[in-house]
This record gives structure tokens, sequence and C-alpha cells, in this order.
């Protein structure tokens, strides 16, 4: 009887292990499936800072375009309005010494 005892527990013991061993599987193809969708989440979510970064560089390379043009616009008006009160007060403008310092720069076109 003993004999048939030990077989008894060895095939109990047996069946266990592969219910274990199912289980980890189990768990583990579980935790396959988790990686693989946060990894595809994650790819998504990269997919659209992307596109945000590349429509925040336009908005950048906008702004940048628009103050540059504003400064040329203010750089010309006040240089009108320089040479209006000139003409006014009848005195040949004066340049300043950054233009006086760059004789390119004084220099109307």
């Amino acid at each position: 009887m003993s004999e048939a005892a030990q077989d008894s527990r060895e095939a109990r013991a047996g069946r266990e292990a592969e219910r274990e061993m199912e289980r980890l599987l189990l768990s583990s193809a579980n935790a396959i499936q988790r990686l693989i969708a946060e990894r595809d989440a994650l790819r998504a979510q990269v997919g659209l800072q992307e596109q945000e970064l590349k429509r925040l560089q336009r908005h950048v390379a906008l702004f940048h375009d628009t103050y540059r043009r504003l400064t040329s616009e203010f750089v010309s008006q006040f240089q009108l309005v320089d040479d209006a009160l000139s003409g006014v007060v009848g005195e040949k403008p004066q340049e300043n010494e950054a233009s006086q310092s760059e004789p390119e720069a004084g220099s109307r076109c």
C-alpha cells in the first residue's frame, strides 16, 4: 500500500507542478500582452507629441518672421519721422554714434 500511496502522491505532485507551470505561463503571457499594449500606447503618444512639436516649430518660425518684419517696419517708420522732423526744423539729419561707426548703416537707398 505504501507504494500505491507514494505513486498517488507523486501523481498529485506532478499535477500540481503542471498547474503551477500553466499559471506561470498564463501570467507571463498576460504580462507580455500588457507590455505590448503599453508599448503601442507609448508609440501613439510619441506620434502625437511629434505632431505637436512640428506645429509649435511652425508657430515659432511664424512669430520670428512676424517680429522681424515688425521691427523692420518700426525702423522704416522712425526713419520717416526723423526725416520729416529734420525737414520741418530745416536741419540736416544728425547721425548717431552707431551710424557713424558703421557708414553703411547710415546710408539710404
